[in-house]
Order: structure tokens, then sequence, then C-alpha cells
């Protein structure tokens, strides 16, 4: 029992080394976890799970969501570490009581481990499945700490498990649109959108969801009670890499034109969109959409006979998201100038209108000024971007109504 408590304490200290060194890529792994596999998995096991869960643990208290912190973790460390913090969330998960939001156990559902069991060694179970050897498999560990333990404060949007419901510090739609009829119909519009292989059908079916978004605000701003109004609240979307910068100046446009607001969060690949719930889950779903669409026309371009080695390029695949960015924004506008010039929507723009300055007034009072405008790096090439354009002309936003 001595003997046990004093390699406790020396695997201890020796831990804490590890956490504590600077993160970088590593071909060997480092002096510290080559010390730890000298003590028994069963004391160094145990420490090391612990400490992750308390890295989660910490990220939530900082406002981050299930989804967010394996983002974050895998942004930085690639897979292998987003495999690890992904079952890290989980036996967090497990670990805990009270009550659940749903939109917190929707993201945990939705995540690779959430059928692994944690009960008990769950890190040596990572690890075999891995086929990693002890001292990367501690090194991966600390390294996911130490990008959790600098991970910044971000607003609390959904409550983690038995917090009190008020540490939620902006409203965030509870997911009551999903039983939403039109958004139903929307999302199996843009899903025939992304599946099919005739183009014709694919504008068609985009530009009917575009006029059913833009036409059901114009029918809910009739309907609203302004005493009512909820007010606008706020979703935090992933912006995957690579060319994350680029697909949030998707989102932008996207945002703008469903009388929304987003603003990336500088360093995160993460976006916050501000805007009333019915908007916020039109956005998220037509943004989905286009970029499986965006993809799809990329990877065409990428394979295009006698395109060479350019359409695969980095400067070639960001300007192609920023031309196909900017086009979606030019046809979004034009759905919506015309649907709003139709004479039966006159009597809602009063309304569209003072929701959107309630959402302006909502991102001055989250972002207190400190918003700025970011520029997308990187080298441009205008054949790219051309190429960009030329797939949102094809097969997105076109106008013309599907019979339904």
């Amino acid at each position: 029992m001595t003997g046990d408590r004093y390699d406790a304490r020396g695997a201890r200290e020796v831990l804490q080394r590890l956490l504590w060194r600077p993160t970088g890529s590593r071909q060997v792994p480092s002096a510290d976890a080559e010390r730890l596999t000298a003590y028994s998995v069963a004391i160094v096991d145990p420490m090391v799970e612990r400490v992750l869960l308390q890295g989660v643990a910490a990220a939530y208290g900082l406002g981050w969501q299930p989804a967010e912190v394996v983002h974050a973790v895998s942004r930085r460390l690639g897979r292998a570490g987003g495999r690890l913090v992904d079952l890290a969330v989980v036996a967090d998960h497990d670990r805990r009581s009270g009550a659940v939001d749903p939109r917190w156990q929707g993201q945990v559902d939705r995540l690779a481990s959430c059928s692994e069991s944690t009960r008990l060694d769950w890190l040596r179970q990572w690890r075999r499945r891995e086929s990693v050897a002890r001292p990367r498999c501690y090194d991966t560990a600390a390294d996911v700490w130490r990008v959790l333990a600098r991970v910044p404060r971000i607003p609390v949007l959904v409550p983690p498990p038995g917090a009190d419901p008020s540490v939620v510090e902006v409203v965030s739609p509870s997911g009551s649109t999903a039983a939403d009829p039109v958004l139903d119909r929307i999302r199996k519009l843009l899903a025939k959108a992304e599946s099919t292989t005739f183009e014709a059908e694919a504008e068609a079916l985009t530009a009917k969801a575009q006029q059913l978004m833009s036409r059901q605000a114009v029918d809910r701003a009739r309907l609203v009670d302004p005493a009512a109004d909820g007010g606008p609240g706020m979703v935090r979307i992933l912006l995957e890499p690579p060319y994350a910068a680029a697909k949030g100046v998707l989102l932008v446009a996207v945002a703008e034109a469903n009388r929304c607001r987003a603003v990336e969060l500088g360093g995160l690949d993460l976006a916050a969109v501000v805007g009333h719930a019915e908007d916020l889950a039109t956005v998220e779903v037509l943004f989905t959409s286009l970029l499986v669409q965006a993809g799809n026309a990329l990877a065409s371009a990428a394979h295009g006979a006698g395109s060479g080695a350019r359409p695969r390029s980095t400067a070639f695949r960001q300007s192609f998201h920023l031309g196909f960015a900017a086009r979606i924004r030019e046809r979004l506008a034009a759905v919506e100038a015309a649907v709003l010039a139709d004479p039966g929507s006159s009597a809602s723009l009063p309304v569209l209108r003072s929701r959107a300055v309630a959402v302006e007034e909502e991102v001055d009072r989250i972002f207190a000024g400190r918003l700025r405008e970011r520029h997308v790096g990187g080298r441009y090439d205008a054949w790219g971007a051309a190429e960009g354009r030329s797939a949102a002309d094809r097969a997105r936003l076109r106008a013309g109504e599907l019979s339904a």
C-alpha cells in the first residue's frame, strides 16, 4: 500500500511535467511520456482520464458545447486527438447527472464515440482501437488537455447537464422549429438538390427552397405580435477545414439573406449567427446544403478532363469557395428582392425591418464594439474564383418554380 502511494505521487509529478511542456509536433514520444510507462497502468491511466475529464469540464464552464470541444481539438491536433477528446466528452457525459438539454444531448448522440462504453478503462480501450503505445497515448492526452486549457471564454448558449439554466448568457433556439412543416419541406428540397445529378433539377429545387424561406419569413411577419416576439437569439456553426475562412464568407452571405448576422470567432473556425429562431433554422439548413453542393462542384472541377494539377491547388480551391460565396450572395439577394417586391409582401416590410434592427442591436450588445473586419488571406486564383461563380450559376438559386 505504501509503495502504491509513493508510485502514485511519482506518477503525478511526471504527469504534471508532461502537461506543462510546450505542445509541438513530435516524431517520437516525449521523455516524460516514456517515464510514465514505468508506473503501473492501473495508476497512470485513471490519472490521465481525470485530467481529460477536467479539461472537458473546464471548457464547458467557458461556454463550449460538446461538438465545439471536439472541433477545437480536432483542428489543432488532427484525427487522433479528435477521437480521444470525442471519447472523453462521452465519458464526461456518462458521469454527469441532472436534466439534460435536448440540444446538448443531440450533440453527444452525434459523436463518433456515443455508443462506446466509458464505465471502465476507456483510455486503454482507445489505445487499443487506435493501435497506440502508452507513451504516444499520454503525449496525445497531454496535447488535448493543453488545447482545452487555452480555449477562450465564449457566451454560454446551452446549459451543461445538471447546470442551472441561469448560466445561459445568450438565448439560443431550443429546436422547436424541427417540427415546422415548411422547414421540413425546405430540408427535403435541399436534400434532393444535393443528391441529384441533373443540373436543371438542382436549380429548380434550390430556387424553390429559397423562395419558400423568403415567403415563410414574410408570412410570419404578417402574423407576428411584436409584443410577443421573443427577440433574436444565437447559434454557433462549425466552419470545417480546409478553407474554413472562405466557408465563413458563404455563411455571412446566407445569414444576411435571411435577416441574420454571422460573426466569425477569430482563430476558432467557429461562427456565431444572431437572428430570430426560424431564420436561424433556415440559415443552418441552407448553409449546410450549399456547402455540400459547393464540395460536389469543386470535386467535379478537380477531376475534369485536362484540368491538370491546378484545380487541386490551395489557391484554386480557396478562390473557388470565395467566388462561389460571392455569386451566392448576389443570387440570394435577387430572390429576396423578388419576394419582397410582391405587392402582397408590403404589409410585412415594417415588421421585417424592425426584426433586422433588433438583430443588429443584439449583435452590438453581445460583441460590444469588439468586431473588426477580416480579410481571407492566401493567394488568389482568378480561374478558381470564376469556376466557383460558374458553379453557383449552374446549380444555385436561379429563378423558377417547382410544382409541389
